[in-house]
C-alpha cells in the first residue's frame, strides 16, 4: 500500500498525525510538502509518497490500513478512468435498488473539492440530498489536485433527491446524478469576474459563450479535465446500466437546437418522458446547471 496525492482516509490522518500536521484525512499539497520535508530529513527519496520506506520511518505500517470495504477503495474502469469512495452515512442516502433510466448533469455552485461537497451533504440537516457522483475542479488559485479527480458517495443501487420538485415521480429514484464543481454563473463588474458568493475568478477560468443563457452569458469553465472525466464517468454508467440511453434527451437536442435551446428546460423532461442523459436546466426553469459550453457540447456529440 502506498499513499500519495488525492488519497483520502485513516491511513492519510496517520501519516499527517506523525509529521505533525493537520489531520484532516485529504493528501493533499500541504501533506504532499510536508512528506517531502520528512523524507529529506533522513535520507530517502523525496518524492512526496508513502511507500514501505518512509511508512517504516514514520513508524507505520500501512497495511493495518487494508480493509475489504468498498467504502475506501478506488475503482479503475474500462478506459482508466479512477473512481475514489467516500461514502456519505447511510441515513444519508436510500439503499434502493432501483433501475436507473436518467442521468443528470448538475454543477454544485461551489468550490473545486469534491470531497468537500460530500461532507457538506453528510453535516447538513437538509436530509437525503446528494449525487452519486462529483467531479472535482482546479482551485480559483490554480491548484490541479482535485481537477477532473471522480469521487463516488454512493453505491449504484442507491438514490438520493437532488433535482428538487418536478413532475414525475420517477426521477428521483431512477436516476444517477452528476455533479461537476463549479461556481456557475459569474457577473462581469470592475473588470473583474464574481461569483454568486462574491469571490473573483481568474479570466482564464471564464467563459463568454457569447449568448445569454437563463440571462446570464459569463461562466465558470469547466476544465478539460472535468469534461474527460466526464466523458469516461458517463461510459462507465453506460456499462454499468445497459438500459440507460445516453444519446436520448441532450444529445439528441443539440443537433437540431441552438445550445442555448437545447439546454433549456423541457417540459417532456420534467414531466418524466425523457429517458435519457439530461440536464438539471432542462425539469428546472429557474437553475442555469449546466450550461451549454463548447467543450461540454463537444464531448457530448463523441458519447
Amino acid at each position: 500500500m502506498i499513499l500519495k496525492k488525492g488519497d483520502t482516509g485513516d491511513a492519510v490522518e496517520a501519516v499527517q498525525a506523525r509529521l505533525g500536521i493537520k489531520t484532516d484525512g485529504i493528501f493533499g499539497p500541504r501533506t504532499e510538502a510536508a512528506v517531502k520535508q520528512f523524507q529529506r530529513s533522513r535520507q530517502l527519496e523525496d518524492d512526496g509518497i508513502v511507500g514501505p520506506l518512509t511508512a517504516a520511518a514514520l513508524g507505520l505500517n500501512l497495511e493495518e490500513f487494508l480493509t475489504t470495504d468498498i467504502q475506501d477503495s478506488i475503482r479503475t474502469t474500462a478506459d482508466g478512468l479512477l473512481i475514489h469512495t467516500s461514502y456519505l452515512d447511510k441515513d444519508e442516502y436510500l439503499s434502493g435498488p432501483t433501475d436507473k433510466f436518467y442521468v443528470f448533469l448538475h454543477h454544485t455552485a461551489g468550490g473545486h473539492d469534491p470531497y468537500a461537497t460530500i461532507r457538506s451533504w453528510n453535516n447538513d440537516d437538509r436530509g437525503r440530498i446528494a449525487t452519486q457522483f462529483v467531479v472535482g475542479n482546479r482551485s480559483v488559485r490554480g491548484d490541479t489536485t482535485h481537477d477532473g479527480e471522480v469521487v463516488e458517495c454512493f453505491p449504484d443501487e442507491g438514490w438520493a433527491y437532488h433535482l428538487g420538485k418536478n413532475n414525475s415521480s420517477l426521477l428521483h429514484p431512477h436516476s444517477i446524478g452528476i455533479e461537476i464543481c463549479n461556481y456557475g454563473w459569474v457577473d462581469p463588474r470592475g473588470g473583474k469576474f464574481y461569483t454568486y458568493v462574491n469571490s473573483v475568478l481568474p479570466d482564464d477560468q471564464v467563459i463568454d459563450l457569447g449568448f445569454e443563457f437563463r440571462g446570464f452569458r459569463y461562466f465558470h469553465k469547466y476544465s478539460e479535465a472535468q469534461i474527460g472525466a466526464v466523458h469516461q464517468l458517463l461510459k462507465e454508467i453506460r456499462r454499468r446500466h445497459d438500459q440507460v440511453n445516453l444519446h436520448a434527451g441532450l444529445v439528441e437536442w443539440i443537433e437540431t437546437q441552438s445550445p442555448a435551446e437545447a439546454f433549456d428546460f423541457k417540459p417532456e423532461a420534467c414531466n418524466g418522458k425523457i429517458r435519457g442523459l439530461l440536464t438539471h436546466a432542462n425539469t428546472r426553469k429557474d437553475k442555469t446547471d449546466c450550461s451549454p459550453q463548447p467543450l461540454l457540447i463537444d464531448m457530448l456529440r463523441n458519447l
